[in-house]
Formats: structure tokens, C-alpha cells, sequence
């Protein structure tokens, strides 16, 4: 579905000087379609050809992906981004594919909604957010990509005046409005797609080889499909305790808070940390804290006691990021902790995680 927006994407794109304005002096006959490698030109050197966030302010469904690759002293390398959104259903989603010779990595979130669905490898799990709140991800990307490394932002920002001066060989199939261009230049294989009256860019490709190469493509509308399914194995809560104490005057001591890149809020009495005893072979619980109890005192019959508190930090009623938590024991041997989600039943980290 295309917001009133349109309007606006319309005229940026005709002021562009490409088929809209040079239509009478260039083409009358043909009516500009398939566009003349002039028209493509005049497209392609206007500076927001292909911008995301406006692309993001038209549609309200709409999933970009990029896909770059390389070889590197005969080492293959790929990076696979997809991000969709659907803006009725408040449901976006979020996936990435390492792949480094030997290597991979391959990931994806669909949240937006209490429920949220989260692929690790080939496999699905159901998570929850306690707390819901829907943000555009194309408009949070742009927010973020000043502060954080480019590794960890999708590269939709393509500069087409780079490719804005070559001749292009064009064709296009007026039924579907879909038109495709090649070109070259001293490095690269151009193709860019573009698709509707007046056209916009739907797809860059760039090819140098075995090198570097580089595919961009945009689908809308109908093309884009985002549902969350229940039912699958639960996923825990991404906050994990475990690490080594701090041990002063025969005390060991945990203290921390939960990671600012918490994803999914629950709620504080679907989580308890425990104090567990462990050895080579095996961890024993042998003291629990529920969150929602805030504090708690567990002595052990063999005299061992356990002091828990947690502060909800930001006084949100849920465990969130910022909250803080600390743990302190006279337990000999090798104490330690760990957090157990009771509404994944599940471990979320720590010696007992694959149990």
C-alpha cells in the first residue's frame, strides 16, 4: 500500500529532469519508454535517486537487500543483509548472513508485537516482548549508523552519481513497467532495474569480478509478506549473568546490569537468578531469587547464605536494560550464577544452559 507520501515521491522524482521534463524535446514519439541513456543519466545524478528513508516514507510495506561479496587471497567473503517492514501490522524484520571462508553466520528477528520470532542458523524459536514498541527499521538504521561500526548497519546508502555519466544500453517491458540498464565503466558491470511511470530504482548491481561484487535490490506492496508464527520452541530472555565473581575477605560478589542491547523486555517474574555450586562434573541450584522480589537472604542448611537484590532501575516494571543486579555468597568451593527464564523454561546462559 502507497501512503498520500507518494505525492512527494512523484515530484522528487520528475524533478530529476529525466523522462517527465525531456520528454517532448528527447523522445515524443517513443514516449520515453525505455528510458535513453541521457534520461538514465539525468536520473542517476540527482542526489537522492535512491535514498532509503524516502523510499521508507512512500511505502508502507517494503523489504531492501544488499548482498556483497569478495575473494581475498582465494578466501571467499559474503555479507547478506534483509530488512523488511509492514507498517499496518507494526512488524518489521531483521536478518544478516556472515560468511567468511569455513564460516558462517546467519541470524534473523521478526519483532514489532508481543510475540516476536528469532532464527539462529536454519532454526526458529518464539520470544516475547513484554513491552512492544514499533519502529521503522530503515528510520532507526539512519539514526544509529553515525555511532556504530559499518559492520553493524545495512549498506543501503548508494551513491548513484557515481554511475551517473556512462552510456547505457536500455530495455523494458511496458505491461509491468519494469526497465533494465547495463553499463560499464574502467572497474565495473553496471545493471540497475527500475519499475513504475515515473520510474524508480528497484535494483543496483555492481560486478568486478571474483574482487567485488554488489547487488541492491527493493521490492513493495504485495512482494512483502511479514507473519509471526507461535508454537515453536521458546527462545530466553538475551540477558546472561554468568561470569567470574569478584572475592574479597572469603566473599564472592556479582554485580552488574542488564546490556543496553536487551532486545525483548519480560516481565520480572518470569526470571530468577541462582546461586548455584558447582564442580568439575556437575552445577547444583542452591538458591533462587525471583526479580520480582527485588531482595532476598537464603541461608543453606550447611550455613552457606546467599544475599540477592536487584533495582528496576528505570521503573518500568519489567527487566530491561539498565536494571542492576547484584549477588553475594560465603560459599566455598566454585560458586556461581546464572539466570533462569521460567517462561522459555530455559537456562539463558551459564553451566546448566544445555540442560
Amino acid at each position: 500500500m502507497v501512503r498520500t507520501g507518494t505525492v512527494v515521491f512523484l515530484l522528487l522524482l520528475s524533478g530529476m529532469s529525466g523522462c517527465l521534463n525531456s520528454q517532448e524535446q528527447e523522445c515524443p514519439e517513443e514516449g520515453c519508454f525505455p528510458l535513453t541513456s541521457d534520461n538514465l543519466n539525468e536520473i542517476l545524478s540527482g542526489d537522492n535517486s535512491f535514498n532509503a528513508l524516502i523510499y521508507a516514507s512512500v511505502f508502507d510495506r517494503m523489504t531492501i537487500e544488499t548482498t556483497s561479496t569478495s575473494t581475498i587471497q582465494g578466501i571467499f567473503g559474503e555479507i547478506h543483509w534483509s530488512v523488511s517492514k509492514d507498517d499496518t501490522k507494526e512488524l518489521r524484520s531483521i536478518s544478516k548472513r556472515v560468511t567468511i571462508g569455513t564460516y558462517s553466520y546467519n541470524n534473523q528477528v521478526i519483532d514489532g508485537g508481543p510475540i516476536t520470532n528469532i532464527r539462529v542458523g536454519n532454526v526458529w524459536f518464539e520470544g516475547r516482548d513484554a513491552s512492544p514498541h514499533y519502529v521503522d527499521p530503515f528510520v532507526e538504521f539512519a539514526l544509529v549508523s553515525p555511532s556504530v561500526s559499518s559492520d553493524d548497519v545495512p549498506p543501503f546508502g548508494f551513491d548513484t552519481t557515481t554511475i551517473s555519466n556512462l552510456e547505457w544500453r536500455i530495455t523494458g517491458d511496458e505491461d509491468s513497467n519494469q526497465q533494465v540498464a547495463t553499463s560499464s565503466n574502467s572497474t565495473h558491470s553496471i545493471v540497475v532495474e527500475l519499475r513504475g511511470q515515473p520510474p524508480y530504482i528497484t535494483s543496483i548491481e555492481t560486478y568486478s569480478g571474483e574482487e567485488e561484487n554488489f547487488i541492491l535490490t527493493v521490492r513493495v506492496g504485495d512482494d512483502v509478506d511479514l507473519q509471526i508464527d507461535q508454537g515453536m520452541t521458546r527462545a530466553p530472555i538475551g540477558f546472561d549473568p554468568f561470569k567470574e565473581p569478584i572475592k574479597y575477605e572469603g566473599v564472592s560478589v556479582w554485580a552488574g546490569e542488564v546490556p543496553a542491547d536487551l532486545l525483548s523486555e519480560s516481565l520480572p517474574g518470569e526470571i530468577e537468578i541462582r546461586g548455584l555450586s558447582s564442580n568439575d562434573s556437575e552445577a547444583v541450584t542452591v538458591a533462587i531469587l525471583r526479580m520480582d522480589s527485588n531482595y532476598s537472604n537464603v541461608t543453606t542448611p550447611e550455613g552457606q547464605w546467599w544475599e540477592f537484590e536487584w533495582a528496576d532501575r528505570d521503573l518500568d516494571n519489567l527487566v530491561s536494560a539498565g536494571d542492576l543486579y547484584a549477588v553475594r555468597t560465603n560459599s566455598t568451593g566454585n560458586p556461581t550464577i546464572a539466570a533462569f527464564d521460567l517462561w522459555a523454561n530455559s537456562w539463558t546462559g551459564g553451566p546448566l544452559s544445555s540442560s
